[in-house]
């Protein structure tokens, strides 16, 4: 069985996909990159709303929700200048191989076929998150294993959406020495949001937490 991670597009970054496609297939005149640089974007945002904004409202008193706020301003900001600068102005030649990676890599169908942007998971990273959301149920919680389950996913994704991403860009020196440096400041932010929200979770919001984070995970 393989594993997944993936949410579900809306229907504006279906159509902007649907439409690159189409461009691309069609062999169109014109420029690729607008479109590349929206994508990723709009992918950007939507993946930021689907793992933290919208977990806001899991989290139980506004106090909490507040310091959570603050803590994915701050991941939102950071991943949209960094974005920012390392999507230009590239040929069609260079924007290519950003829209196979997103074909090949980071579009897929669920079980029940609807499309989802996301990637497969390697065996270790999927083992520990399966295990890390098995390790919460109404009775008990291994917090040390939920630990390592949402730093595995976090981690996972930013590395496929950061660090892989920028490999198919066509980036010089200084820009790609930067790649590492945001990715170093996302994680430590996401595991930030985690040490400061888990201790305080009782069991039952804990539980509403892994419900909240297992639709994410796709075993196909």
């Amino acid at each position: 069985m393989t594993c997944y991670f993936g949410f579900e597009p809306t229907d504006k970054l279906a159509d902007m996909i649907v439409e690159a496609e189409h461009i691309i297939d069609s062999g169109k005149d014109v420029s690729y990159y607008p479109l590349r640089n929206d994508i990723a974007q709009q992918i950007g945002r939507e993946l930021l709303d689907n793992m933290l904004v919208n977990l806001i409202s899991v989290i139980p008193d506004p106090e909490r929700q507040e310091k959570m706020r603050g803590i994915v301003n701050k991941i939102e900001g950071a991943t949209e200048t960094m974005l920012n600068i390392l999507l230009g102005k590239d040929s069609n030649k260079e924007v290519i191989p950003n829209f196979e990676y997103m074909k090949n890599e980071t579009v897929f169908e669920d079980n029940s076929g609807n499309t989802r942007v996301g990637f497969k998971m390697d065996d270790a990273s999927a083992k520990t998150i399966l295990e890390g959301f098995d390790a919460v149920t109404p009775e008990s919680v291994d917090k040390e294993k939920l630990v390592k389950a949402l730093f595995a996913m976090n981690h996972a994704v930013v590395d496929h959406f950061i660090t892989r991403f920028s490999e198919t860009l066509p980036l010089g020196l200084i820009k790609r020495k930067s790649v590492p440096v945001a990715k170093a400041g996302i994680n430590k932010a996401l595991e930030m949001a985690i040490n400061k929200l888990l201790p305080q979770l009782p069991t039952e919001s804990l539980n509403r937490l892994v419900g909240f984070y297992r639709p994410f995970i796709i075993e196909k």
